[in-house]
């Protein structure tokens, strides 16, 4: 089935220009650091980088010149004549917030990686799987469908986003730039081939707890928050959630995050924050949710604690007869002779921004990649080439008329 008939733009396809852009992208640093503060505003210095210097002048470079300016240090590149009504979101990320312990994280080196089950050439860097991948990827397509002067009929969106505080913000924030407003969603991320159509959401709850400073050898003179923040832990984990969805799973609250003031030689301190990870499930309430856990926590007298509701991303569900699922799936199954695995993730993305507003939207990425959350990060230069293929399938099938109906 992979003829590559009636996708004349496949021929057009530059691998050397692909890899030379990828590695390119996998040098440049769009990593959230480590730390406590792990929100990275749209603005921040790296992002401004990328998106204005290193990532448009690859636009102009390659022949694409109308660019849509979008809020909050973003671009899209809109394709197609809008003869027909269908109209398509194809978006990927710039932020890296994984593979915090890679070795080499920016060297764009490609080779064989140390696993049994990759045995094909890959491309190294942190980002490479979230983001660069994907940005290359568009970066590819745009160039075939420039050279191979594609015909459109519908509209495409090509966006660069820069969402690192874990919500839906810089989607939202964009949407009201895009006429026509696109009708699906296509996010590029990770690898592995599987189809996102369903996530759970987060909400992070902030609890501050709040002592009186002593020092070590006399206890009795304050009150230690870090006693205050273990029992905190406990009545957290003591909740009992009842709520199951058939395929996401129960929700849950975990601390993930745990910081005290002042850390200072053999002194209690009087203060802690704790971040807590709420899943949430489709249809919950996030201020009920929050709620909750003020609720568990209860009274903590002599402590004074707040409990304050953080950044939220909502959970997404896409029927799979969308004809986002549809064509994403006629596509890969053009390559494969079978559709993907349809997935149901138990994490909080992006989706979820778009879907709640209207637009459905799925999640999805070609390459095999690594699998450590800190570790190596690479991807297959093969699985990079086949989603070029497979995205610019999907927009000509879905955005381009018959021939009999174009004469």
């Amino acid at each position: 089935m992979d003829n590559g008939d009636g996708y004349a733009f496949e021929a057009h396809i530059d691998d050397e220009y692909m890899i030379e852009t990828l590695v390119e992208l996998l040098q440049e640093d769009t990593a959230v650091p480590l730390g406590p503060e792990t929100l990275m505003e749209p603005d921040h210095e790296k992002l401004v980088h990328f998106v204005q210097e290193v990532f448009r002048p690859k636009l102009r470079e390659i022949g694409v010149h109308e660019i849509i300016e979008l809020p909050k240090n973003q671009l899209a590149v809109r394709m197609g004549s809008g003869d027909t009504d269908e109209s398509l979101l194809v978006m990927a990320y710039t932020p890296a917030q994984h593979h915090n312990w890679m070795e080499n994280p920016f060297s764009g080196k490609i080779g064989i990686p140390d696993d049994p089950a990759i045995d094909e050439p890959c491309a190294f860097g942190q980002g490479a799987e979230q983001n660069k991948a994907h940005l290359a990827a568009i970066l590819t397509l745009l160039k075939a469908f420039v050279d191979g002067e594609t015909t459109i009929d519908g509209t495409v969106y090509f966006v660069v986003n820069n969402e690192a505080r874990s919500t839906h913000e810089c989607s939202r924030a964009m949407l009201p730039e895009l006429d026509p407003t696109p009708d699906q969603g296509l996010l590029l991320i990770g690898g592995g081939n599987a189809v996102q159509v369903a996530n759970r959401g987060r909400v992070d709850v902030l609890v501050h707890v709040e002592g009186q400073v002593t020092h070590s050898s006399d206890p009795d003179g304050g009150l230690n928050a870090i006693m205050g923040a273990t029992e905190v832990i406990d009545r957290i984990d003591a909740i009992e959630f009842t709520a199951e969805h058939p395929t996401l799973g129960r929700p849950h609250a975990l601390p993930y995050q745990l910081s005290f003031d002042p850390v200072a030689p053999h002194t209690l301190p009087e203060y802690a924050r704790l971040k807590i990870d709420r899943r949430l499930l489709p249809g919950e309430d996030v201020d009920a949710a929050v709620d909750g856990i003020r609720e568990a926590i209860g009274d903590m007298s002599p402590y004074e604690v707040t409990v304050e509701k953080d950044v939220v991303m909502e959970p997404s569900v896409v029927d799979p007869d969308e004809p986002v699922v549809r064509r994403l799936q006629r596509s890969i199954e053009s390559l494969d002779s079978e559709p993907a695995e349809l997935y149901h993730a138990k994490g909080a993305f992006d989706a979820g921004g778009l879907t709640n507003r209207g637009i459905p939207t799925v999640m999805w990425g070609r390459p095999e990649r690594g699998e450590t959350i800190m570790g190596d990060d690479y991807v297959t230069l093969r699985g990079v080439r086949e989603e070029v293929r497979i995205v610019g399938r999907t927009i000509v099938d879905g955005l381009s008329l018959p021939p009999s109906a174009s004469d």
